[in-house]
Formats: C-alpha cells, structure tokens, sequence
C-alpha cells in the first residue's frame, strides 16, 4: 500500500487555520472581533484610557474576552485575554495623565496541540495641549514576553504510518529543539484624541506590535513573528439624551497578511440601564452582529462572527462566539462611574 501524506484531520486543522487566521503562518496573533474592548492588545497607548471625556484619575479597568471559532470546520479554536489598566496623576499633572497596566492571554488550536501566551505590561502618557485638554496626545509601550508550546502527543506524523493505520507508539521522526520557547516582546503605539464638543469627540492612533521580532521555532530555524502594524479610529456621538453612537474602523497588516474591520455600536439609555447594539463587518470575511448591556459600570457585550467569505462552504456562514466582560471603578468612591449621559 502505498504510504499517505498526513492525516484527513491534520489537513483540514491546518487549511482551517491558513485560512481563518491570516497571521498563523508566522505565528498566530490574537484575533478578536471586539478589538475596541481589548485596548492593550490593539495599542498600547490605550493604557489608562478609561475615561472618553476628561482627565479623571483613579479609574480602575478590569476586563475579560473569549472567542470560540472553527467548530463547524475542525476542532474550535479559543483564545482568551484578561487585562487591568488604571489612570492616574491627573490632578497633581493638571495637563498629564499615566496608565499602567496588565495583560494576559492565550489563544489554544484544535486540541490544544499548539498554545500561544503572553504576559505584557504596559505603560502610557498623555499630554494635554491646550487649556481644557480637549486636544491631546498620547504614546505607550508595553514589554513582556510570549511562550509558544505544542504538545507532540496529539499530533501524528508520515513517520507513524505503518501500512495500515497512524501509530502513535512509532517515532515521529521529528528533530524538535523544545517543545515550549520563550521570547521577549516589545510593542509601541500613539493615540490623538480630539475633543470637538462635549457630544463630539474623535480618537485615531497607530501601533507595532512584536517590534524586536521574537524568535520562536520549535526547531533551531529562524522562524520570527513578523512585525504587526494596527491603524485605528473611533468616534464618540451623542445625538439627544439617550442615545450614544460608536463608529470606528481598525486595519492591521503583517507579513503579506491584512484585516479591516469596520462599523458602530449604538447605546440605549433608560435611567441606569443601557442596551448596546451593533454591527460590524471584517472585509470580504464575516458579518459581525453584536449584543449587550451596560449597568453603571459594568458592560457585558456578545457578538458572532457569520462567515461570508469563501470558507462558507465549508462553514455554513458560522464564525465565532465573542463574549467580553468589562468593569471600571474609582478608588475611594463606593459607587460606580456616572454614564456618559450623566
């Protein structure tokens, strides 16, 4: 008989992850649909950046996201990432503000033969340059590390085939260095944030991810995470006393790989409840609705990404479940941050 190539599964985890996860092929980058609720991973000068309309100093972040993906095609693949980022020094600063903060996340494919984590702190200024601060600038940086593992068990190779069936007692054949590697990490980014009414105000910022290029190969290749480049604006729009509108788009490139991801988010006000609704579309991929609610400071939003690209063959139109769960409090204060309508 006559030998194989790899395993049917191996196939299609691998076709799966080329083509949903467009940075997979140097190594996979977080990938959320919700990029405006994970703030550090899309700039790290968004440290901090709690409050739409002011300075205010002491506002503490604490959020969450999970994406599920994939389960109609192969095994799913799930990322998760946990952040905390705090404002501070507004008052003794007058025209400055810091943020510091903390990430984490981790991202598994298929049956968890491959992990990607990343622990990353982050630090930002911003200055204000005019006497209300409704025009000012930002930079922010973050430093960490990433750790890449695989686990070989789960895997089979052409090594294994003997004749009949993949025997995972054979040896693979495999000369792996390490099954798990450490690298460090830099990224760098900028926000401009113009406030051109108290109902009007614009943020647009730029950022680099991976900028030393880790090195990371479970061989002794030179295999690199290419840098990362995350353009991005948003907007802040209050039309009457209880509606809010949030448009923005965010396009990212690495390697000779490109995402755009644009659309709004509408918020309902009814006294200290607000619904979130919203729609947004990655180009020529995935429809993204999206749902939520948001009580004082508390904002739970769920979005799913319907697949309408030329996977959805395959895929039947499903994408991923998005959950993200976000709380900003203020020290020495017992309540929680007023609404933007307040």
């Amino acid at each position: 008989m006559k030998k194989p190539g790899p395993s049917i599964k191996l196939i299609f985890l691998c076709l799966f992850i080329s083509l949903v996860f467009p940075f997979s092929g140097v190594s996979q980058d977080i990938h959320f649909s919700q990029f405006y609720n994970s703030p550090e991973t899309l700039n790290p000068a968004l440290t901090g950046d709690i409050s739409y309309h002011e300075f205010d100093e002491n506002l503490y972040r604490v959020g969450g996201n999970f994406k599920n993906q994939g389960a109609s095609i192969s095994a799913p693949y799930r990322t998760y990432s946990f952040f905390a980022d705090a404002s501070v020094g507004a008052r003794r600063m007058k025209r400055g503000q810091m943020g510091f903060g903390l990430l984490f996340y981790n991202d598994k494919a298929g049956d968890g033969s491959l992990q990607n984590s990343s622990v990353m702190l982050s630090f930002a200024y911003t200055q204000g340059f005019n006497r209300f601060n409704t025009f000012r600038a930002t930079l922010g940086f973050s430093v960490g590390f990433v750790n890449r593992t695989v686990d070989v068990s789960k895997l089979v190779f052409d090594n294994q085939w003997d004749g009949v069936i993949f025997n995972p007692d054979l040896s693979n054949g495999e000369n792996f260095a390490s099954n798990s590697v450490f690298a460090f990490n830099f990224n760098f980014g900028g926000l401009i944030t113009y406030k051109i009414t108290r109902s009007f105000i614009l943020k647009a910022g730029a950022s680099l991810s991976h900028i030393n290029k880790p090195h990371i190969s479970f061989y002794d290749a030179d295999n690199r995470i290419n840098q990362k480049l995350i353009v991005h604006a948003s907007a802040n729009i209050k039309t009457g006393d209880n509606l809010l509108i949030y448009p923005g788009v965010m396009y990212s490139v690495q390697a000779k790989a490109s995402e755009l991801v644009l659309g709004s988010n509408f918020t309902l006000t009814n006294r200290d409840v607000q619904l979130i609704l919203g729609i947004w579309y990655r180009w020529n991929r995935d429809f993204i609705p999206l749902a939520g609610l948001k009580y004082h400071g508390y904002q739970l939003t769920i979005s799913y990404d319907v697949n309408a690209s030329p996977l959805r063959t395959a895929s039947n139109y499903q994408g991923g479940i998005e959950i993200s769960l976000i709380m900003v409090f203020r020290k020495n204060y017992k309540g929680i941050p007023c609404s933007d309508f307040e």
